[in-house]
């Protein structure tokens, strides 16, 4: 499949492709702040949605895990993203608050023990569901134009193309369209400090996951590849799924919330992980197969075979959970076992 791919230096005008990426890149370090009040104080931070002192140092390895990140240049047998060594400081962030809000908003995870009190489960899936209305904004901005398409290959884009173009524009403004409206709902129940709108349930382990992450999306598939939403229902009640995978004092957890207006999507979600045969490898694969938002422990990392890193790095990047999932599913996909996070229980909070 790589050797398919076309060199930027292939193009009919590089510079213009070159010009596209960097401002697509530019476009995802864009500075604002989310929060809804009004008092917003000091620069744009970058804003941790896996905190670094009591989540992301858990598994560090002198100040590094490794984490998903862009690749550093483009080529015909090069992929656009990579499995790296990060320091902790570039893992997990996104310009989404000001130094105020990030710091007010959140002291209750970057401060105090995480207990599972309803604010504390309230502001894991509102730091979630920002980052994903911000990142889903930035792709919706980022969908080429026929302008900057005929700059780059000096012709007019095909018809397939176009159509290609108008279905990814309608299936981005959609998916924008479901993140603003969670967006607004956890805007207004943090407003009026309502952390009892948010439902959570945790799947809770004895030893300290390997594997971190954090995620809003929306569960069209269930783990057994049952369908649960309509994915091309524009216009159809479609619920999202807030999910961390954080450490804890002790052990860890996998924490699963969603608005109590949802439909019943993301609790039919959470009720299928719960009834896999091995809870590691099914939560595990929920963070692989729904986010590039992860944190690996250095010592499991490296420790994996060959083999292993790249079935992991595959599930990252195609994102399995999508529209074909259900049929990979159906022919009895076994998903791989990479580690053991001790005992599993579940609690609802």
């Amino acid at each position: 499949m790589l050797a398919s791919q076309v060199s930027i230096g292939d193009l009919h005008n590089p510079q213009a492709a070159a010009d596209l990426i960097d401002a697509f890149r530019r476009r995802f370090g864009a500075k604002t702040c989310m929060a809804p009040h009004p008092d917003h104080d000091g620069s744009i931070v970058a804003a941790h949605t896996l905190s670094v002192e009591s989540m992301l140092r858990k598994i560090a390895v002198d100040g590094h895990v490794y984490s998903v990140a862009s690749a550093k240049s483009l080529g015909a047998d090069k992929l656009p993203i990579d499995v790296c060594r990060r320091g902790l400081r570039e893992v997990s962030v996104f310009s989404g608050f000001c130094q105020k809000h990030d710091r007010d908003l959140f002291s209750c995870l970057e401060i105090e023990p995480f207990r599972f009190t309803r604010k504390q489960c309230f502001m894991l899936a509102y730091r979630a569901a920002a980052r994903e209305f911000y990142l889903k904004g930035k792709h919706f901005e980022s969908i080429p134009t026929p302008e900057q398409y005929r700059a780059v290959h000096g012709a007019d884009p095909s018809p397939v193309f176009q159509e290609t173009t108008r279905l990814l524009q309608v299936g981005s403004l959609s998916g924008l369209k479901d993140a603003t409206d969670l967006n607004d709902a956890l805007d207004a129940h943090l407003l009026s400090e309502a952390w009892n709108r948010v439902v959570t349930h945790a799947i809770l382990f004895t030893a300290t996951p390997t594997v971190l992450a954090t995620a809003a999306f929306q569960p069209f598939f269930d783990m057994n590849g049952d369908q649960l939403q309509d994915f091309e229902d524009l216009e159809g009640d479609v619920s999202n799924l807030c999910f961390s995978l954080i450490p804890l004092d002790v052990g860890g957890a996998a924490v699963f919330s969603w608005l109590d207006s949802s439909n019943a999507a993301p609790r039919h979600f959470y009720e299928s992980v719960l009834a896999q045969d091995d809870m590691t490898t099914a939560v595990m694969h929920v963070a692989l197969d729904n986010t590039e938002n992860l944190a690996m422990s250095p010592v499991w990392y490296e420790g994996l075979s060959a083999d292993d890193r790249q079935y992991l790095f595959s599930r990252i990047l195609h994102i399995e959970a999508g529209p074909d999932y259900a049929a990979r599913r159906e022919r009895g996909e076994t998903l791989r076992t990479l580690g053991h996070w001790g005992t599993a229980s579940n609690a609802a909070f």
